[in-house]
């Protein structure tokens, strides 16, 4: 059995933690619309646009209302540093 397709995320702003573990995948929104990110995303950086940043646990969504924020992605890896 392979294992989980699944990558980390944490999702922070100066003052609080919103999510921080492993997903399936993660949807939000920039300045060319609506993108998903999955496991073996390709690595990039990106400016979030105002609205719901919606993560899939696998058992779970969580949804996120950010203002703005700067995502990372590399290696498996998400941080959105959200309300900056």
């Amino acid at each position: 059995m392979a294992a989980d397709p699944k990558f980390r995320v944490k999702v922070f702003s100066p003052y609080q933690t919103f999510y921080q573990g492993t997903a399936l995948s993660l949807s939000a929104n920039n300045a060319t619309g609506p993108f998903d990110i999955l496991y073996n995303h390709g690595n990039f950086f990106t400016m979030i646009s105002p609205g719901i940043v919606k993560v899939d646990t696998g058992y779970d969504t969580v949804e996120i209302e950010v203002s703005r924020g700067i995502m990372r992605v590399a290696n498996n890896n998400v941080t959105l540093f959200a309300n900056v």
